[in-house]
């Protein structure tokens, strides 16, 4: 099985909700590059001409602020 750490487990809760203040803190600094990662992208595609290259570039944006927004959302739920 492939691990997901927003799957539920068998009682119902995520597995999110077993991590240490260390872990949290971690995925915090991520959910930060990945918004670092996001600005960058963004600045870059201001300054492209070739459509097929941000088109590109707008897909990985895309992924980078919706990965970032879902590890947040449950690092808030899994915070005491």
């Amino acid at each position: 099985m492939k691990y997901d750490p927003f799957r539920v487990d068998d009682k119902g809760g995520s597995f999110m909700a077993n991590l240490t203040q260390k872990e949290l803190l971690l995925l915090q600094d991520n959910i930060g590059m990945c918004q670092d990662t996001a600005d960058f992208i963004q600045a870059s595609m201001d300054n492209l001409g070739d459509i097929e290259l941000k088109s590109m570039c707008q897909q990985m944006l895309k992924e980078h602020q919706q990965g970032s927004q879902r590890l947040a959302k449950h690092i808030m739920q899994a915070k005491p």
